[in-house]
């Protein structure tokens, strides 16, 4: 068994025991690692210590269910482990920034603010080099110009606009140097799809004509990642910025969205070897 296989196996018994009491070296026994070798192996694979990666799966579920069921906090909190309903508060407002009867209120999955249980492909895409460390990059203004969608579960939705849009400039007489997908979230980024658009960048167009619609990006600091593989990849980028990146590096997003730039060349885009650049706004 790889090394990787290992620790993906060790993400299998965490999630197995979410609501059972397990140790450390539990979990280092389940992979037949020593205790310090596998602590050492599981936060360079994971990106996480074990113990972070289990408290934060842990506080996930018991943040949807507070959300989802009308069981007392202390009950959910029993369920996950947190015996004493201080701690679980405390444990709570670091990962969330608020108490768990504020986020069981607001009545809202904030889904950017959540571990998700993490999938075999996601640590392949992750570990697939050190090209994950973001630059910090300052970006005037700027307009694009593009298509626009409600994006649910289909990402196909999305990707079917690049052809509709290549089609749309081609009418025009438009030449983009590159592309720029932009993709926006409801308030507090809750389940139920974002809003995306293929796009490019513009001074300024004439689209009374057209089908293209004009979105204004306000000047901002960014993160920027590069994204290596296939468009389909994307979100596993995107999960580890939001998931593990963000709540590590101190930094607060500024809005709600991310900016994709891309060649216009849209099928080397679907290659394993591509690289687009991904902008996360933070203030």
């Amino acid at each position: 068994m790889s090394q990787l296989d290992s620790m993906y196996a060790a993400v299998e018994f965490i999630e197995a025991n979410l609501r059972q009491p397990i140790r450390m070296a539990d979990i280092a026994e389940s992979v037949a690692y020593s205790l310090y070798h596998f602590c050492r192996t599981f936060n360079a694979t994971i990106r996480h210590t074990p113990y972070d990666y289990l408290m934060r799966r842990r506080l996930t579920e018991s943040a949807r269910q507070l959300v989802e069921t009308d069981r007392k906090i202390i009950e959910i909190a029993c369920d996950y482990g947190f015996n004493n309903p201080e701690t679980y508060s405390r444990a709570f407002r670091r990962m969330f920034e608020m108490q768990p009867s504020q986020w069981r209120k607001r009545g809202l999955i904030e889904v950017r603010r959540l571990m998700p249980r993490l999938s075999l492909a996601y640590l392949e895409h992750i570990n697939r080099g050190n090209y994950l460390k973001p630059v910090l990059v300052e970006k005037e203004a700027f307009q694009v110009a593009g298509l626009m969608t409600l994006v649910d579960e289909d990402r196909a939705v999305s990707e079917k606009l690049w052809g509709v849009l290549a089609q749309e400039l081609g009418k025009m007489g438009i030449e983009p140097e590159k592309f720029t997908g932009i993709a926006w979230y409801p308030e507090g980024g809750q389940e139920g799809g974002y809003f995306y658009m293929a796009g490019v960048e513009v001074t300024s167009i004439d689209n009374s004509n057209s089908a293209l619609v004009v979105k204004s990006i306000p000047a901002s600091k960014y993160a920027c990642f590069i994204h290596k593989g296939p468009s389909q990849n994307l979100p596993f980028t995107l999960d580890y910025v939001y998931y593990t990146w963000l709540p590590k590096s101190g930094e607060r997003l500024a809005y709600p969205l991310e900016i994709e730039e891309f060649g216009v060349d849209l099928g080397v885009h679907e290659h394993e070897e591509a690289e687009s650049g991904i902008f996360i706004p933070i203030e």
